[in-house]
């Protein structure tokens, strides 16, 4: 029984650790990858506000300010006012020489361009944000109040601008009518001129 004693010890440790090496090792909590967007690129501009987004990954840090900047702008343009030009082009040519030698070609070709242009007198960079590969995501934020400010002056610049040339033609038509007048006076000067 002293020789059983010793044995039973032993396959009872291997049984213990035969049972503790077949529990599978506690699962490594997961590991979220590096964000590659702005936590705030999903938010929804305020109900007075226009929002652009932009980035840009660049040489410098500097110039890639700039650049995403000036892209958050552009958004914000396209915004207020874009011009869309499009061409779609569909070109098909088939040659059939009646036997099962048959070609056939086909091109499409679609162009789009867009073109906008504001004043965003007035925008204001209000985030910036890194991501790990080094693209700068900037958002720059555009009062509505700012954007009607802007289009009713611009309205009213058109507005003078068509009165000064009414004017201005006016004033051109007058003289140009003095000037008919002093020539038929210069021609004969004892005539009188009636307008």
């Amino acid at each position: 029984m002293k020789k059983v004693f010793p044995v039973i010890a032993v396959l009872i440790l291997a049984l213990v650790a035969l049972g503790c090496a077949s529990q599978p090792a506690p699962a490594a909590a997961p590991v979220a990858p590096p964000a590659t967007l702005p936590p705030w690129i999903n938010d929804i501009a305020p109900e007075d506000a226009l929002w652009g987004i932009g980035s840009a990954k660049q040489s410098s840090q500097q110039m890639s300010m700039t650049m995403a900047e000036t892209r958050a702008r552009a958004d914000i343009a396209r915004q207020l006012s874009t011009t869309v030009e499009g061409m779609i082009t569909d070109y098909t040519r088939d040659a059939n020489m009646g036997t099962a030698n048959q070609a056939s070609i086909g091109l499409q070709e679609s162009i789009n361009r867009q073109l906008s242009q504001a004043k965003l007198t007035g925008a204001r960079t209000d985030q910036r944000w890194s991501a790990p590969d080094g693209t700068l995501w900037t958002r720059v934020v555009y009062s509505k109040a700012d954007a009607a400010k802007y289009a009713a002056d611009s309205i009213k610049n058109v507005v003078d601008n068509d009165e000064a040339r009414y004017a201005e033609f006016k004033a051109m038509e007058a003289t140009k009518l003095m000037d008919e007048q002093l020539s038929k006076y210069k021609s004969d000067p004892n005539k009188t001129v009636t307008p």
